[in-house]
C-alpha cells in the first residue's frame, strides 16, 4: 500500500515539473533574416546554438523546390552561440531563387534539434514593385483666377465728340440784310408819302 501511494506522489511530481523543465530548455533559432525576407549581396545570418550539451552545429541551404532535400554546407560551428552572428553568407554566388536555410544543432549524445526560415535571392532579376495603395480623393475646390488690372501711368482723356455742322438756315438773317430791308422800307414809305401828297393837292386845286 505504501509502495502504491509512493508510485503515485513520484508520478504527479513528473507530471508537474516536465512543463517546468520544457520550457526552460533552449532551443537552436535563427533571428535574421526573417521568413521571406528577400536578400542580396553579403547578408549576415544570425542566431543561437545553446542546447544542453552542446557538440557542433551546422547552417546549410537548400533550394526550395528541390524534393530530394540536397543541402549544401555554409557554416560549420563548434562554439555556442547566443543570439548573435552565426556566419556572413555570400548569395552572390548562387542563382536566384527561393531557399531553405537550415541551423542543425548536435548534442553530444548524438541527438539534433533543427531550426529553419525561407528566403528569397534576387542578386540578378528585379525587385518586385510595391502596390501602390489607393488614397481616396476629395473633390478639388475650383478658385477662380484673379484678374490683376494694371494701372496706366499715362492718364487718358475721354474723346470729346466731333461736333457736326448744321445745314445753313435759309431763314436766318444778317447784319447786312436788317440795314437793306430797313432801307428799303423807308424809301417805300416815302414814296407812299409822296404820293398821297401829290393826290391832295391835284384835289385842292
Amino acid at each position: 500500500m505504501r509502495l502504491r501511494l509512493i508510485g503515485w506522489i513520484v508520478l504527479a511530481a513528473l507530471l508537474f515539473q516536465s512543463p517546468v523543465k520544457a520550457q526552460g530548455v533552449p532551443t537552436p533559432v535563427i533571428t535574421s533574416p526573417s521568413p521571406g525576407q528577400i536578400l542580396q549581396g553579403q547578408v549576415a545570418i544570425t542566431g543561437t546554438t545553446d542546447i544542453p550539451n552542446f557538440a557542433s552545429a551546422e547552417l546549410d541551404f537548400s533550394y526550395l523546390s528541390d524534393k530530394t532535400n540536397t543541402r549544401f554546407p555554409i557554416q560549420v560551428l563548434t562554439q555556442v552561440i547566443q543570439n548573435s552572428i552565426l556566419t556572413t553568407w555570400d548569395t552572390t554566388v548562387i542563382s536566384d531563387g527561393d531557399y531553405l536555410l537550415l541551423l542543425r544543432v548536435y548534442a553530444t549524445d548524438g541527438s539534433f534539434q533543427d531550426a529553419s526560415v525561407t528566403v528569397k535571392i534576387r542578386n540578378y532579376s528585379a525587385l518586385p514593385s510595391p502596390t501602390p495603395t489607393a488614397i481616396p480623393t476629395e473633390p478639388a475646390i475650383q478658385i477662380p483666377t484673379p484678374i490683376l488690372i494694371a494701372p496706366s501711368t499715362t492718364p487718358t482723356s475721354a474723346p470729346l465728340p466731333t461736333p457736326t455742322l448744321l445745314p445753313n438756315n435759309p431763314a436766318a438773317t444778317n447784319e447786312n440784310d436788317v440795314y437793306a430791308e430797313f432801307w428799303r422800307g423807308g424809301l417805300i414809305a416815302l414814296l407812299i408819302f409822296s404820293v398821297i401828297g401829290i393826290t391832295i393837292r391835284l384835289r385842292r386845286s
